[in-house]
């Protein structure tokens, strides 16, 4: 059984963005330049996110079995997706799409219209099934490829 919950303890946030690095670099870093690995590291461990945080502009949820955090996924400005990962050793179990289903549930009580996601390669397929489009062609910014896609969600 499998808990998803907002994240509000530094512990928490901090554990949320060890799996994420920890997930990047299992699945993301080896397909990445050194430069995009080291732009990933310094968003997740910088300055910004601990602002976004405080200011309330960047959302955390983690998945947890018992009390050990298997997915996490986090919105910025109530409607982008900046993070979402989940441990390799717990895909296809339906976190991804619960996790998914938490962040749109709030995006969409905050009257958002729609989700945007900067998508890695390996995310594409996911983003698909939860009905996400491509905006544009593959992009490049600090060494990080990705693929901008949206999904409406309120008309």
């Amino acid at each position: 059984m499998y808990t998803i919950k907002m994240l509000s303890k530094s512990n928490e946030i901090k554990s949320a963005l060890k799996l994420a690095e920890e997930v990047f670099m299992q699945f993301e870093a080896p397909h990445f330049s050194p430069k995009g690995v080291k732009s990933f590291t310094d968003f997740l461990w910088g300055k910004n996110v601990k602002k976004m945080l405080a200011k309330g502009e960047f959302v955390i949820w983690g998945c947890y079995k018992g009390d050990v955090i298997v997915g996490m996924i986090a919105l910025r400005n109530g409607c982008h997706i900046s993070l979402a990962f989940v441990r390799g050793d717990f895909h296809r179990q339906g976190i991804g799409r619960m996790l998914y289903a938490e962040a749109r549930s709030y995006a969409s009580a905050g009257n958002v219209k729609k989700i945007t996601v900067n998508a890695s390669d390996y995310g594409i397929p996911f983003y698909h099934a939860m009905g996400f489009k491509e905006t544009d062609m593959q992009l490049e910014a600090d060494g990080i490829f990705y693929t901008p896609m949206e999904v409406i969600i309120n008309n």
